[in-house]
């Protein structure tokens, strides 16, 4: 069986990386969060010392840009070879873990001269590889001989990689915000040069194109925490029963029985595997820019996609689902991903409107509606819209968010036109807000339900 004080101390590494993944992906300095990863790392793997490299191109260098224990001096300004002279230069270009239990018997690397100034003794480095190649080096070190265990390099592995989701997030929120400022330019030149109307209205349209894919994106990145999550339970689940499996095969005897187990072990691990995989393409058809490909599709399945991208377990926000679906509804013709991306948004609104509700119900509803058309409703329990805010409502940079950009609303009424649909704001009596999408029915179901008159 497994060592108790192993299972227990994977469960803290395993509880301390979705938590600074929550952080990560809520804090908007990229500064703040390396130094607070520089700090777990060393807190969960019991060492004074932590550092983050960087890499520079036009240098070709790994600066170190964050870090805990270090004295004055280091952060900042240290530099080592991004080749593989130094531990950091190795892991960096070869993409594999770099182990030195005791630098006392190093002969393969050139170590800094602060390395002996602060008694360091083991490091481990680890690469920090970003969406278009490495970015960086995360490291840890110890005053004291240290052994950095496999469950210690996968650790390490993994919170390089959450790094490195928060450095694209990041990344990505400076595109958009670049984004945004050329948008208004663009509005302002647009009123005042009415003579190249034509002109200017490509350039917008091509900017809100772009817009829309990186507000897609941004998406993805606020919702890191909760794929990361549902990511985590195959993966750990695969982990556990290799870890049983592996036990098994290093015994002595090997009877039928334990034979039927591996054989267990293993089609399950096959099964969580497909699981993983099936995740991640998910993601990865929600996040490609591509050009808009209409399809006939069961609006039912869009929504439960859409939904399973938002609220992994809605029990986590203590929200009630109420799902009322026209079961005879036909399909829609739509691009699958773009109104994905509504039904994200407005869901995403909902659960925040509900945040400071006693009553946390979503309902989500679909009926016919005007001859050839879909209605899909999503409806919260949260306080409403000011009048205020209703008149304009789908206007860009309006939002009642602190750290709104006041862009969802304006993305979900394009996409919705671009698919021969429409979005509104629906008014009643009823507590809290709803929306309704209508979308075109495909053609040739759409004739059999309104034929033609004769």
């Amino acid at each position: 069986m497994t060592d108790p004080a192993i299972m227990d101390g994977l469960r803290r590494q395993q509880a301390a990386l979705a938590n600074f993944g929550t952080f990560a992906f809520h804090e908007p300095e990229l500064g703040k969060i390396l130094t607070e990863a520089a700090r777990v790392c060393a807190e969960c793997l019991h060492v004074p010392f932590a550092k983050i490299c960087r890499y520079r191109d036009e240098q070709k260098d790994l600066l170190v840009v964050a870090g805990c224990g270090w004295k004055a001096g280091v952060v900042g300004n240290v530099i080592s070879k991004a080749d593989e002279s130094s531990t950091q230069g190795r892991a960096f270009v070869t993409g594999k873990p770099v182990i030195l239990e005791d630098i006392a018997k190093n002969a393969s690397f050139v170590l800094p001269p602060f390395y002996a100034e602060h008694k360091i003794v083991s490091t481990a480095d680890v690469l920090i590889k970003g969406k278009t190649g490495p970015w960086g080096v995360l490291e840890v070190d110890s005053a004291e001989r240290r052994e950095f265990s496999e469950h210690d390099v996968v650790f390490l592995t993994g919170f390089a990689n959450v790094v490195a989701e928060a450095v694209a997030t990041t990344e990505r929120t400076a595109a958009m915000q670049s984004a945004i400022e050329s948008m208004k330019h663009l509005i302002v030149e647009k009123d005042a040069l009415l003579g190249e109307r034509a002109a200017r209205e490509l350039k917008v349209h091509e900017l809100q194109m772009e817009l829309i894919h990186v507000s897609r994106l941004n998406a993805m990145g606020q919702m890191t925490a909760a794929i990361a999550h549902e990511l985590n339970q195959p993966l750990a689940a695969i982990a556990n029963y290799v870890g049983v499996a592996k036990i098994s095969l290093e015994a002595n005897h090997m009877d039928n029985g334990a034979i039927l187990r591996l054989k267990d072990l293993v089609a399950k691990v096959q099964r969580q595997t497909l699981r993983a995989g099936s995740i991640i393409k998910n993601l990865k058809d929600v996040v490609e820019k591509r050009e808009s490909i209409r399809l006939e599709v069961n609006v039912e399945d869009v929504i439960r996609d859409s939904l399973a991208m938002v609220l992994y377990d809605a029990t986590d926000s203590n929200i009630t689902m109420k799902f009322e679906f026209d079961a005879v509804l036909p399909k829609v013709l739509i691009d699958k991903v773009q109104i994905q991306q509504i039904l994200i948004n407005l869901i995403r609104n909902s659960v925040e409107a509900m945040h400071d509700s006693k009553e946390r119900t979503l309902t989500l509803t679909t009926v016919a509606g005007e001859a050839g058309f879909a209605n899909v409703m999503v409806r919260d329990t949260g306080a409403g819209l000011s009048p205020e805010v209703l008149q304009r409502l789908f206007q860009p940079f309006n939002t009642t968010k602190a750290n709104g950009m006041g862009l969802g609303l304006m993305v979900c009424q394009t996409l919705a036109e671009a698919n021969g649909g429409r979005i509104w704001h629906v008014e009643d009596k009823i507590k809290g807000t709803c929306f309704c999408l209508s979308l075109p029915l495909a053609e040739t179901q759409a004739e059999e339900l309104h034929p033609a008159a004769e």
